[in-house]
């Protein structure tokens, strides 16, 4: 018994060392400064697409056509779709 009352005391006072304040305090925000226009990453817009990745995407624009014009869906539908497009 005298363990778990020990024991408890030592949590009570380790709990009450930790400053409750600094977890909540807000912090000073730097001066305002104009805003300025967003300009997309240029490594993104640089990147060339690997041949499998410009193929994945011909397909895909393909599925879309496709799903539309057949009212096509579901998985087992756009597998047997893609394996086709990209074997061709």
């Amino acid at each position: 018994m005298l363990k778990y009352v020990v024991t408890a005391a030592i949590a009570a006072a380790l709990f009450a060392a930790v400053p409750l304040q600094s977890s909540f305090a807000q912090t000073a925000r730097p001066a305002a400064t104009p805003a300025t226009p967003a300009k997309p990453p240029a490594a993104a817009s640089e990147r060339k697409l690997s041949p499998q990745q410009a193929k994945m995407k011909e397909c895909g624009a393909k599925w879309q056509a496709h799903k539309k014009e057949a009212k096509v869906s579901g998985r087992a539908e756009h597998r047997k779709f893609m394996s086709t497009c990209l074997k061709a």
